[in-house]
């Protein structure tokens, strides 16, 4: 809202909120509110509102005044825009303040050379806690003894205490093997691009860093263009690639890392946007592996069915739900084992990913620029969320070989 003195600047006076992530959450004395936690963390702060101030953001699009939400919800202008004023303050509105706060961590995250230690961190906050897991995990597991070597894996990028069974057998199949470098995918479900997104910056864990391989990078950025990196701090707000940078240390060392996140083949984007194409992008990265000296790893992270109320479907989760999942994912597994990238992506559109999996983008890519003779499965399974079985997520672990 606008006064006489001190105008109200355009991108408050239609105040457009960023994409945040809602969190129910309860102060001492028992009061909920909602925290808007924003994916990209460009604030250190996090703001609360009060639940029954959720319906005011609904509003905050981009297309109404100030004075516009206040008559559609009945509330005193004041309160909007002292609303407006502390999301702005925060970096949570599409704006000036957002683009320098941008500008601010990106420029920290370069001069460091690499993305924060996050999710990794539950492994142990020492190396040596980080390694006495993963061996004790890498010790229950077993030898999947591949009649091939791997050129390529598919891993989860769920927590490791519900996945471990599958990280510890498909990172066995590359115990102590040799790679240059490992070019490892993933998908950002809440981030801001909407095509290929790379990044020049190394990757850590307890373990330490993962150097990026620069050459690499740079071959890749020459041909398909700037904005390979127009949207990098999407990285921030993705977490699977972090969690396979331990098991990569463990098993293979201190190879140099690529990380890049690909898109989901079924979600739409702007085609004149200048975005990079999936296509593109593999065509480019089949080139710079075939030139580049050494061996290129690639891995493809990703979960497959999610079923059950949290995600959206009507009816529990029994026996008969948990079947059907195995069996649509098994169906789909068989289709990706056959190496077609587009055949795999049209046997998932052909329902419409009805089981939402997640990792359909960086699996597609992978055939795509592998193209690979043999693909085994090394293991598949189901795992709960919660004791109701609320939510049930499926992972599955494949190596890839020529």
């Amino acid at each position: 809202m606008a006064s006489a003195a001190e105008p109200c600047p355009p991108h408050r006076e239609r105040p457009h909120l960023r994409r945040v992530l809602p969190q129910p959450v309860k102060n001492k004395e028992g009061q909920e509110g909602l925290a808007l936690r924003d994916p990209l963390m460009l604030c250190n702060q996090t703001m609360v509102i009060p639940t029954g101030m959720a319906q005011a953001l609904q509003h905050f699009n981009g297309e109404w005044t100030q004075e516009e939400i206040a008559t559609n919800l009945k509330a005193p202008p004041e309160a909007i825009a002292a609303l407006v004023s502390k999301l702005d303050e925060l970096g949570l509105l599409w704006g000036p303040t957002a683009t320098e706060l941008e500008q601010q961590m990106l420029a920290r995250l370069h001069e460091d050379g690499t993305l924060p230690l996050r999710q990794s961190r539950m492994l142990g906050e020492s190396p040596e806690a980080c390694r006495t897991q993963l061996e004790a995990w890498l010790g229950e597991s077993e030898d999947p003894e591949l009649p091939f070597d791997p050129i390529g894996l598919c891993v989860p990028r769920m927590d490791y205490a519900a996945t471990s069974e599958i990280y510890a057998g498909v990172y066995h199949a590359i115990l102590g093997a040799s790679f240059d470098r490992v070019l490892v995918l993933d998908y950002c479900q809440i981030g801001l691009g909407d095509g290929v997104v790379g990044t020049p910056l190394g990757f850590q864990s307890p373990f330490g860093r993962l150097e990026p391989d620069t050459a690499f990078i740079e071959a890749l950025t020459d041909r398909v263009g700037d904005s390979f990196m127009e949207d990098e701090l999407d990285h921030l707000a993705a977490h699977g690639i972090e969690m396979q940078i331990p098991w990569i240390q463990r098993c293979l060392g201190t190879p140099r890392i690529i990380g890049v996140l690909v898109p989901d083949p079924l979600a739409s984007f702007d085609q004149d946007g200048g975005r990079v194409s999936t296509a593109a992008f593999t065509e480019a990265a089949r080139e710079v592996i075939a030139a580049s000296e050494g061996k290129t790893l690639v891995i493809a992270t990703g979960d497959l069915s999610h079923v059950g109320p949290q995600f959206g479907e009507p009816r529990a989760i029994d026996d008969q739900r948990l079947a059907e999942a195995d069996r649509a994912d098994r169906e789909l597994l068989g289709t990706f084992a056959k190496g077609d990238a587009d055949a795999f992506v049209s046997a998932v559109k052909w329902n419409a990913n009805a089981n939402r999996w997640s990792g359909v983008g960086p699996m597609a890519a992978m055939l795509d620029i592998l193209q690979p003779g043999v693909i085994e499965l090394i293991d598949y399974q189901q795992h709960a969320l919660d004791e109701t079985n609320n939510a049930v997520v499926a992972s599955a672990g494949l190596a890839l070989g020529t």
